[in-house]
């Protein structure tokens, strides 16, 4: 069997001194796991520095690295907005045990693995910039 990397990441968002919020993406291997204080299992990201190191993140933010790297050697993700040269657009799923491309409106485009034989590019995530899938996206970036 070949070897294969599992990580995910999540998104961790936490009060800074000045009162404002930041978030960061944190990758690593997931685990739910209840800690003192907590209503039940929460989800965390842990990390390997110097030993494990967890880190609670938003359980809805959580994606898998699919194996795929863009044409700008980036990772690709779940909830990722690939976008080829053409213009074509769509965001990366997991269903039915493969990682998938759906369009703006939620219909199939076919597998990742498909859409990947064209260069593909990292334009950004449904949790960071949900206008990338946009209905709409064409009259906005194009001015139609």
């Amino acid at each position: 069997m070949a070897e294969r990397e599992f990580k995910f990441r999540g998104l961790k968002t936490f009060q800074i001194f000045s009162g404002d919020t930041k978030s960061v993406w944190i990758y690593g291997f997931f685990l739910k796991r209840g800690t003192y204080g907590d209503p039940g299992p929460q989800a965390h990201i842990f990390v390997y520095e110097n030993g494990y190191e967890g880190y609670r993140v938003d359980a809805q933010t959580i994606g898998q690295f699919t194996g795929y790297f863009d044409c700008n050697e980036k990772e690709i993700y779940e909830d990722d907005v690939l976008e080829h040269a053409d213009g074509e657009r769509g965001l990366v799923i997991y269903r039915d045990g493969a990682f998938w491309m759906e369009s703006a409106e939620g219909t199939s485009m076919g597998m990742l693995a498909d859409f990947m034989r064209k260069k593909a590019e990292i334009k950004g995530n449904r949790f960071e910039h949900p206008e990338l899938l946009s209905r709409n996206q064409d009259h906005e970036t194009h001015g139609a």
